[in-house]
C-alpha cells in the first residue's frame, strides 16, 4: 500500500457516498495513508470525520454514531506480514463484502475519479471522543467483573480500548506494554502457540486469571490461561458458542467456518443449538455471523462476533465476554480443557498459482476421495477425519487444515493432503 494507491481510494471512496469516516492505527505510516485517504475523499467533495489513532472496530461505531456513508481503518496487516492496508466499512458498521470492495477495486484501477471544482472541495472534521464513546458503549449495561485479574498486552497504545473497558468494568487490570518484537498468531490461533511470549510469560509469573492480546486493529483476540498457557482459537469459540446459546436459552444458531473443529458443533448441541457453517470472512465480510439467524460467530484465528451486539468482530468485546466467563466460573484453562478440539494439523504452503493449484487439487480431490465439496476452498469428510484446503486472499498460499477423532487418522491424512498440495512445487512455508 503506498500513498498514491490511498489517494486513489479515496477517491473512489468519495463515489460511494458524501461522508467518509477515517481511523488509522498508531504507526507512522498508518497516519500517513490515512491522510491521503482523506486528501481523496475531500478533494472529489466528500466530508471526511477524522478519528485520529483508534482500534478499526472504533470506525466502525463511529460509521454509526456520525451517520457515515463508509469508513476506512488504516492498520497493520498480518497477511502479508508488516504490511499496511484499508479496511473498509459500511454505513451500517459491517465490513464491506468481497463483492461491494471489489468494485472500490474496479474505481481505483479504472479511469481517473471526477475532481470538484475548487470552490466545491470537501471539509475535514475531527472527533477526539470517537474512543470514548465507544468505550461507554461496549460498557453500557453490563455487570461487574471485580474478581478477576487481567493482564493486557497494549502494544503501541498509550490508551487502550480494551484495556479501558476492563479496568472500567471493575476488572483487576495490569498493562503490559513493550512487546513490540513479540509474534501474533497470522491466522488459526493454536493451543499452547508460542506467540506472544511476552504476555505468557508475564501471567505465569503473577497471580492474574487471563491474559489478552489484540492484533494491529483490534478485531482479533488472543487469550492466556493462568498457568501462561494460549488457549487454542478453537476452544475459544467453543466457549464463547455455549455461552451465548445458553443466554438464548438454547434453540439458538451459531456461525463457524468448515476448517472449525469439529468439537464447536458437539458442544453447542449440548447446549441446545446448533452451528451452521459458512464461508470464511463471509457476512458480508464482517466475520462469520452476519446472517440474522445466527446469535454469534467466530473463527479459529481469534475472530469473534456477537451480531446483535456489533456489526463487526471487536476484541474488547470478545475480552469483556471472555472475563465474564471466568469471574463466574472455573479457572480457563479448566473451562478450555473441557471443550479441547480433537487432534488438528494445520499449515500453509506456497504456490505461483492459487486459482491454478486450487482447480489442480480439486480434479485431485474429486479423483481420490467421495464427496468432494468446492463451494468454499476443497473440502473431504472421511469420518474419522476430514480436511480443508483453502487460497489465501492475499498471499500466493494454500492454507491446509486436517482434523481426526483420533492423532494417528488426522496424521494419515494430513500426510496425504500435504503429497497433494506438494505435487506442483508447491513447498512448505514456515
Amino acid at each position: 500500500m503506498t500513498a498514491k494507491l490511498a489517494l486513489k481510494a479515496g477517491r473512489a471512496l468519495a463515489g460511494t457516498g458524501d461522508e467518509i469516516v477515517v481511523g488509522h492505527d498508531p504507526s507512522d505510516s498508518a497516519r500517513l495513508l490515512a491522510d491521503a485517504v482523506a486528501t481523496g475523499v475531500c478533494e472529489c467533495g466528500g466530508t471526511v470525520h477524522r478519528l485520529g489513532p483508534v482500534a478499526s472496530p472504533t470506525v466502525s461505531h463511529g460509521v454509526r454514531r456520525l451517520g457515515g456513508d463508509a469508513g476506512v481503518a488504516v492498520t497493520t496487516v498480518s497477511d502479508p506480514a508488516e504490511d499496511t492496508g484499508l479496511k473498509l466499512f459500511d454505513d451500517d458498521g459491517s465490513r464491506l463484502s468481497w463483492e461491494r470492495q471489489s468494485r472500490v477495486v474496479r474505481r481505483v484501477n479504472g479511469s481517473s475519479a471526477e475532481v470538484a471544482p475548487w470552490d466545491e472541495i470537501g471539509e475535514e472534521r475531527r472527533w477526539d471522543d470517537a474512543a470514548a464513546h465507544h468505550l461507554d458503549h461496549l460498557c453500557e449495561g453490563r455487570t461487574s467483573v471485580s474478581d478477576t485479574r487481567v493482564v493486557v498486552d497494549v502494544g503501541e497504545r498509550d490508551d487502550d480500548i480494551m484495556a479501558d473497558a476492563l479496568d472500567r468494568l471493575g476488572c483487576d487490570v495490569e498493562r503490559l506494554d513493550g512487546t513490540a518484537d513479540d509474534s501474533f498468531p497470522r491466522r488459526r490461533v493454536a493451543s499452547g502457540d508460542d506467540a506472544c511470549g511476552t504476555l505468557r510469560r508475564a501471567v505465569a509469573a503473577s497471580d492474574a486469571d487471563i491474559g489478552l492480546a489484540h492484533d494491529a486493529d483490534a478485531d482479533r483476540l488472543v487469550a492466556v490461561d493462568e498457568t501462561g498457557e494460549v488457549v487454542g482459537g478453537d476452544a475459544l469459540l467453543a466457549l464463547f458458542a455455549r455461552e451465548t446459546v445458553r443466554d438464548a436459552d438454547g434453540d439458538a444458531r451459531v456461525a463457524v467456518p468448515l476448517e472449525a473443529s469439529r468439537r464447536i458443533g458437539e458442544v453447542v448441541s449440548d447446549a441446545g443449538g446448533s452451528i451452521v457453517r459458512v464461508e470464511m470472512d463471509g457476512i458480508p465480510g464482517s466475520g462469520p455471523a452476519a446472517d440474522a439467524d445466527v446469535v454469534f460467530g467466530g473463527e479459529p484465528s481469534g475472530v469473534y462476533q456477537w451480531p446483535a451486539e456489533s456489526p463487526c468482530p471487536d476484541a474488547t468485546l470478545s475480552a469483556i465476554r471472555l472475563a465474564r466467563l471466568v469471574d463466574e466460573g472455573a479457572a480457563l484453562s479448566e473451562q478450555a480443557g473441557d471443550v479441547a478440539a480433537y487432534p488438528l494439523f494445520f499449515d500453509s504452503f506456497a504456490v505461483d498459482n492459487c486459482a491454478r493449484e486450487m482447480t489442480r487439487l480439486a480434479t485431485e480431490c474429486q479423483a481420490r476421495f467421495d464427496d468432494v465439496r468446492t463451494d468454499d476452498g476443497i473440502f473431504v469428510d472421511r469420518g474419522d477425519a476430514w480436511f480443508v484446503v483453502r487460497a489465501s486472499r492475499t498471499e500466493r498460499v494454500l492454507r491446509v487444515t486436517v482434523e481426526g477423532t483420533s492423532r494417528n487418522s488426522a496424521k494419515r491424512l494430513f500426510d496425504a493432503v500435504r503429497e497433494l498440495v506438494s505435487d506442483e512445487k508447491a513447498t512448505l512455508t514456515a
